[in-house]
């Protein structure tokens, strides 16, 4: 229709700025996301050349399967007990049917496209990496950091660490191909940000990256020293870092005067001693903890050595001075502190996933075969929260966050097993064109499966639905 009046590929050139708006609305704006998917289906209805449309897709098992998955919520709203919730999850998954869609039906166009709009999600993150850095810096704006998980100004900072891994291997696949110094420039600020970002997801992705093309180069043969190093850096840092997580904190013995601590606390703060600091830790033990990291009593002298920025520091939920370690070794210290203190789960990002993990293998054991439906899903964990008297807060009571567990939760086994068959299908595609960009996108998605209900968030599902189409345009035809 709109070449009637206008550019003879007028209804082209709108599927491209589409794609544009996916590509941008995926690393920062859920409002471009959310236009690309309603402009991309106008454009479709009023070009009306739907006989194309569907030769272009009829013949992609990827696509059949990715609209599986959307077919399996709809028809699990049947035995769901909660038909509102269940609805409302079901608006959110349309995304995994339409933005396919928007893709598969023009896979030509895409395909020719591929190359551009991987590139250009590179300097999209790259840009956006810039922006969160020089805002941290205080080189613009007056934001106050609670802790580094606000370094992501536009978006979820797990989501956006995971883009940050991609792009650090689409550009090196790209440095590889064509010697371009720009993308090496990427590769190295990219590397900074995702190590000083100390997102872990983020960090496991980066070396799923490098094991990636480790694997992928010593197969044809091709940078073998380089290929060995990337897996021995791999299997140094993870021996590494198992060793020091698992290796308890160093106790220190130190005076303990909760009297004089609360005296002192209070003309220092107006937090209460005995109340919750930000991450909802017992402040009192928070204040304790924060003390003996720097080798001070917890009593009125070791009070008084505290600086201001250390009050905010404790207020702010930071209990121990190695967890502001910048980078790596801070979250190390973080993660290594959490394994080691089991009492309370709260305000502990690891101890609370595996509340949360344990509560869902219980649900599963009562739901495995046909699972809770469609909307079921919170209901069943607050449920099984309230029976067991779990020591999680309210607030801190939420799903599965692990994608498989929660198909397995909500459509039972046979569910979790068209996940995994949909995966894995989809790994033997990109492995028999031998492609490494396809392959490093779907294992970087797979790990983030495990710790994160990736599919359950709408930044979550148009990232997968929207990567996974494009570079699975004629992978399997």
């Amino acid at each position: 229709m709109l070449n009637r009046f206008l550019h003879p590929k007028s209804h082209q050139f709108v599927h491209q700025l589409v794609l544009v708006f996916f590509v941008v609305g995926i690393v920062c704006s859920k409002a471009l996301m959310s236009i690309g998917i309603l402009l991309g289906l106008l454009n479709l209805i009023l070009e009306a050349d739907y006989v194309a449309y569907w030769n272009s897709m009829k013949s992609s098992k990827s696509f059949w399967l990715i609209s599986g998955l959307f077919l399996l919520h709809a028809m699990a709203i049947i035995w769901t007990s909660n038909i509102t919730e269940g609805l409302d999850d079901l608006r959110m998954k349309t995304t995994l049917i339409t933005v396919p869609l928007i893709v598969f039906s023009k896979s030509d166009l895409v395909t020719q496209k591929k190359r551009f709009l991987l590139n250009l999600l590179i300097w999209v993150v790259f840009l956006i990496s810039c922006i969160n850095v020089l805002a941290y810096f205080q080189l613009f704006g007056s934001r106050e950091y609670l802790d580094m998980r606000q370094l992501s100004l536009f978006g979820s900072h797990i989501r956006f660490s995971l883009l940050v891994a991609f792009s650090i291997g689409l550009s090196l696949h790209f440095y590889i191909e064509t010697g371009k110094i720009y993308f090496l420039v990427a590769i190295i600020f990219l590397v900074f940000y995702a190590i000083f970002s100390q997102v872990f997801s983020g960090l496991v992705a980066l070396l799923i990256v490098l094991v990636c093309f480790g694997l992928y180069y010593l197969k044809y043969k091709k940078f073998v020293a380089l290929s060995y190093a990337s897996i021995f850096i791999v299997i140094c840092s993870t021996s590494y870092i198992a060793v020091y997580i698992l290796q308890p904190n160093e106790t220190k013995v130190l005076p303990v005067n909760l009297q004089q601590l609360s005296k002192e606390w209070k003309s220092k703060s107006n937090l209460d001693f005995y109340g919750k600091d930000k991450k909802q830790q017992p402040l009192h033990s928070t204040i304790i903890r924060y003390l003996h990291s720097k080798d001070l009593p917890a009593d009125s002298l070791g009070m008084s050595k505290l600086s201001g920025v250390d009050v905010r520091e404790i207020e702010n939920g930071t209990a121990d001075i190695h967890e502001k370690t910048p980078g790596f070794i801070g979250k190390l210290n973080e993660v290594r502190f959490q394994l080691h203190q089991t009492n309370d789960p709260n305000g502990s990002t690891i101890l609370q996933r595996f509340e949360f993990w344990k509560t869902g293998l219980e649900i599963i054991n009562e739901n495995w075969l046909i699972g809770v439906g469609t909307g079921d899903i919170k209901s069943e964990f607050q449920r099984k929260y309230n029976e067991n008297k779990s020591k999680l807060l309210p607030q801190n009571r939420l799903e599965a966050h692990n994608t498989f567990m929660t198909f397995f939760i909500t459509f039972g086994v046979f569910g979790f097993l068209l996940l995994i068959y949909f995966l894995y299908y989809q790994f033997i595609q990109f492995y028999k064109v031998n492609d490494i960009v396809g392959l490093m996108f779907l294992l970087i998605m797979s790990s983030s499966f495990i710790t994160e209900d990736t599919l359950e968030t709408q930044m979550g599902i148009t990232i997968f639905s929207f990567l996974f189409s494009v570079l699975s345009v004629r992978s399997d035809q």
